[in-house]
């Protein structure tokens, strides 16, 4: 199965089983017996988003090596006994889908409006999950722990194969802290890598160990003033008072959630949150093309 939660999958199946209908109708002629399958367009692509959850793979993979991939038209007539076969297919894995969908409604808790899924990164052993789990607890409480915003950390719920916790933050406001803190921790976390980049480059020249150490120094320090300008907005976003000790806060739980990121680690919305609180997080897909929150006021106020 695909790196993909339990929430994820049962999505994507109520989803696709909303769009899983076909017909399979018995035609009779002079050349002989035949069967017309129709609604190929919608069925084609549910197999496909199926095959990509990596769930019953037999099913899927048969069905995409059977002649209903050879052409891109809505349906199409073939011999009898393959459409009997592939109408049974049809009828089979439209079944499996729904029981496994039933299985994952008994079993996996709704979500919060106000909660968010973490992936872990890889964990070998107990201690290291003790580590990773208190990493991730300074990283929120610090910060949502308050009565302007009222942030609570309660786990709902733990998925196996790559570790996901869902957690429930307590408020809205918890929420969109989480979001802004996250954001700021992907872009430092680009830039943690754009120094890596650089250091390596720089071995490369094979230049003095001397000027190696100034540029590593320069490098860090212009992470520092990133790190520090985030948690500035941050700060400027969601609290009213200017606490040096929360930003102090604030700036420790960039740093950790960057490290987080950097070993593997993803936090996301709630499946049930609406788009306008999604769109709050970064892709963990595409944190090669985000941009800092910060950069975006300039031009556009200027």
């Amino acid at each position: 199965m695909n790196n993909i939660s339990l929430k994820q999958i049962r999505e994507q199946l109520q989803y696709n089983l909303q769009r899983f209908e076909w017909k399979a109708v018995k035609k009779s002629t002079q050349q002989g017996t035949f069967i017309e399958l129709s609604n190929l367009n919608s069925i084609r692509s549910v197999v496909d988003n199926i095959a990509n959850i990596g769930l019953f793979s037999n099913l899927t993979d048969s069905l995409k090596k059977s002649v209903i991939y050879t052409t891109v038209n809505n349906q199409m007539t073939v011999q009898y006994s393959e459409g009997v076969q592939i109408d049974n297919d049809f009828v089979y894995l439209k079944t499996l889908c729904s029981n496994f969908l039933e299985v994952l409604i008994k079993t996996i808790p709704s979500e919060d409006i106000n909660s968010i899924n973490i992936k872990l990164p890889p964990i070998s052993d107990f201690d290291e999950l003790s580590k990773v789990s208190r990493e991730i607890h300074i990283g929120l409480t610090q910060v949502i722990y308050s009565d302007e915003i009222q942030g609570e950390t309660k786990i709902v719920s733990v998925e196996n194969g790559s570790i996901w916790l869902n957690v429930f933050v307590g408020s809205a406001a918890a929420l969109t802290l989480i979001a802004s803190l996250i954001w700021s921790s992907a872009v430092i976390f680009k830039k943690f890598q754009e120094g890596k980049l650089l250091a390596e480059q720089v071995r490369g020249l094979k230049v003095k160990n001397e000027s190696l150490e100034e540029i590593l120094k320069a490098q860090k320090a212009a992470t520092e003033l990133m790190i520090q300008a985030e948690a500035e907005h941050i700060q400027s976003e969601h609290f009213k008072d200017n606490e040096p000790e929360n930003l102090e806060r604030i700036k420790n739980s960039i740093s950790i959630f960057a490290e987080l990121i950097g070993r593997g680690a993803e936090i996301q919305p709630a499946l049930v949150a609406p788009e306008n609180v999604s769109n709050l997080f970064p892709d963990p897909t595409n944190l090669i093309g985000l941009e800092s929150k910060i950069k975006k006021l300039g031009p556009a106020n200027s």
